[in-house]
């Protein structure tokens, strides 16, 4: 059996703290202990029946404010690939050719603007002749 050893366990340490008659750690958890109380006592104050109502309220604004931006951004040109290519004929426009050739769940701007990226167009101006490509989703 070891008469020796170098261990010294956290729990020593903490008995050498209290008996060497510092109180900072007593002091931290005092202070630790009403900083909670007093956030406990405020958070019950906003639980109050109107507050209440409040704080619901704006969380689903939020809620609700995050779903739409989602929605909108759903609906993203990001996974297109290059299909078939269409050449502009005499009184066609973006319009007319977007509703021909997108999927039927997906809104025609949308597939407007895939037009534009896939074809490189910089504006909705097509003249007869012009070669579209049309993206595949």
């Amino acid at each position: 059996m070891l008469k020796y050893s170098t261990y010294r366990s956290i729990y020593d340490e903490a008995r050498e703290v209290q008996s060497a008659g510092d109180d900072s750690a007593s002091t931290y958890v005092s202070s630790l202990k009403d900083s909670a109380a007093s956030l406990f006592s405020m958070l019950m104050k906003v639980f109050v029946k109107d507050n209440f109502i409040k704080l619901a309220l704006v969380f689903m604004l939020v809620v609700s404010g995050f779903t739409v931006v989602g929605n909108v951004f759903a609906g993203s040109v990001s996974s297109m690939t290059e299909g078939k290519r269409v050449v502009v004929e005499r009184g066609d426009t973006l319009w007319s050719i977007a509703r021909e050739h997108k999927p039927d769940n997906m809104r025609t701007v949308v597939y407007i603007e895939g037009i534009k990226e896939t074809s490189g167009l910089k504006s909705s101006d097509i003249q007869a002749g012009d070669v579209l490509t049309l993206p595949v989703y």
